[in-house]
């Protein structure tokens, strides 16, 4: 049996790249490469989520608060790239002051400390994102997806952190 779903390949350009380059083209990279790829992720690993859910949850009660936790963090996500993509604009277009920009700044920041505790708890409930042994096809792909998905998530925090908010400021 195949699944439809693999992660994505992406190229990820170090961090130090990245500082290199001008504001505009890390807008473009953050909303390419993580904004529209996030959600083509969720919707790819969700099915198979609630298909880990529905067959092994009862025998592995922890799957189902994998899933909520998962779910909150989807919220959470949709909600930081609404945010983050309305402030982008407001920057490229010149029209929020300094004060504004720097709560805004701040209050994405402390997004990516929710975010961060989130995959915690996810991590911890999966066992570093290991499925038992003699796991099924699909719950393998489910705990090796939300890896994937964490470690793409901790680079996107990292360079907005340390590149992308910064030249915001600036």
């Amino acid at each position: 049996m195949e699944f439809s779903y693999q992660a994505p390949e992406t190229k990820i350009e170090s961090i130090e790249t990245c500082k290199d380059w001008d504001l505009s083209k890390l807008i473009t990279f953050t909303e390419t490469q993580y904004h529209q790829k996030i959600e083509t992720d969720i919707n790819a690993l969700m099915p198979h989520i609630d298909k880990v859910v529905r067959v092994h949850g009862e025998s592995h009660p922890h799957l189902p608060a994998v899933r909520n936790l998962f779910l909150q963090l989807v919220a959470e996500l949709n909600d930081h790239i609404k945010k983050e993509e309305s402030l982008f604009k407001s920057v490229a277009n010149n029209t929020i002051d300094a004060g504004k920009r720097e709560f805004e700044l701040s209050s994405l920041a402390g997004n990516h400390i929710a975010f961060e505790s989130v995959l915690e708890n996810i991590s911890e409930l999966t066992n570093a994102f290991t499925a038992p042994a003699g796991s099924c096809k699909t719950y393998n792909l489910v705990y090796n997806s939300l890896r994937t998905f964490n470690e793409k998530l901790t680079y996107y925090r990292k360079l907005e952190n340390e590149v992308l908010f910064s030249k915001i400021k600036a």
